[in-house]
């Protein structure tokens, strides 16, 4: 869905961070970076360079069709200007999301991508981590290794301590990681023949991946589609396939409903993985697991597909051999106090009933 003012909810605060985006400290960490593996071949001018770097004069240089605000497009030249000088894409043509966690833009390819069904891309840019509001991303977290821009694992013992006491350079990093996790996540499903986006390359505060749709509309997200009761249960069954088959490579959407599943020409494809986790990582990860499979359950049902949602989850859970981590760690509970006893002996039960 289109919207007219993509900016409509931000605050003054904001707008002054837009406004001197450029002057953001250490933001020149990310500003040129290696293409990550598992891209599309390319062709590259002889000239051309291996990595991605924003030129001084890419303000002026980089012209987009997109009708921007002033602060928008500082923005946008920001996250997308690199991409631009990498021959990745040419033009900015539309804003097809806007969210409070990022918005996407449908773009023009560069001639060079190659691979590609159509003439288009998507642009994922991530707002900036001072004003992401994704409730509880500690609880998606838990568990998950944090990477750093080239999606290593950060082992420098003064990278983990900003991270850990959130100094303003360590919450530039987790927001990094958090980008990088998404584009690794989406590479792994990919790569297992899952439906989703096809990711290209990541830097810079965003993400570039195969875009779906028409040449002027986006494909629509599931919520806003009636579906017929045969063609429901055939994409039923191949959401559950996908939620399966992420499960077998211990991924966890998380945040998976009908509003994260496109729908374009009769096929589904799942977007949106930040908050992806690790099922035997994460204490939550069968309750993240089961609403997710609850949700989805529950958007079918009112497309005339029938289902358990909770036995389905539980039988899914089970057939992978995951157990359920207690929300207490067991080092924590008292063996002579009769309410950790009953509190264990309660745990250990419901996990075998799954």
């Amino acid at each position: 869905m289109l919207h007219s003012d993509p900016l409509n909810d931000i605050d003054l605060d904001e707008i002054d961070y837009f406004a001197n985006i450029r002057n953001i400290p250490g933001r020149e960490r990310h500003a040129s970076q290696k293409v990550r593996p598992g891209g599309p071949p390319r062709r590259r001018p002889p000239e051309a360079g291996p990595e991605l770097v924003v030129q001084v004069d890419t303000v002026d240089s980089f012209d987009f069709s997109y009708h921007a605000s002033r602060h928008e497009r500082v923005w946008i030249v920001d996250s997308l200007g690199g991409f631009y000088e990498g021959q990745w894409l040419d033009d900015v043509l539309r804003l097809i999301k806007g969210g409070k966690e990022a918005h996407v833009y449908q773009c023009l390819a560069h001639p060079s991508v190659v691979d590609l069904q159509q003439p288009y891309i998507a642009a994922k840019v991530y707002r900036p981590r001072k004003f992401r509001n994704l409730k509880n991303d500690h609880l998606y977290r838990e568990g998950r290794q944090n990477l750093d821009a080239d999606g290593r694992g950060i082992t420098n013992n003064g990278m983990a301590h900003a991270m850990a006491k959130r100094t303003d350079y360590g919450l530039e990093l987790l927001h990094t990681s958090w980008i990088v996790h998404e584009y690794k996540t989406m590479q792994v499903l990919f790569d297992a023949g899952l439906d989703v986006p096809r990711p290209l390359v990541t830097a810079n505060n965003a993400i570039l991946m195969a875009y779906i749709g028409g040449d002027d509309v986006p494909a629509p997200t599931l919520n806003s589609v009636s579906l017929g009761k045969q063609e429901a249960q055939r994409l039923f069954d191949r959401v559950i396939h996908n939620i399966e088959g992420m499960l077998a490579r211990q991924r966890i959407h998380a945040d998976l409903s009908a509003y994260n599943i496109l729908y374009w020409d009769g096929e589904i494809t799942l977007i949106d993985f930040p908050q992806a986790i690790e099922p035997e990582a994460n204490r939550n990860a069968f309750r993240i697991f089961e609403r997710d499979v609850i949700r989805v359950c529950d958007y079918f049902s009112r497309q005339g597909v029938k289902s358990n949602p909770r036995q389905l989850a539980a039988g899914l859970w089970k057939a992978y051999h995951y157990h359920q981590i207690p929300d207490i760690h067991p080092g924590l509970l008292d063996p002579e106090d009769e309410k950790d006893q009953a509190f264990w002996q309660n745990w250990v039960s419901s996990d075998d009933a799954c």
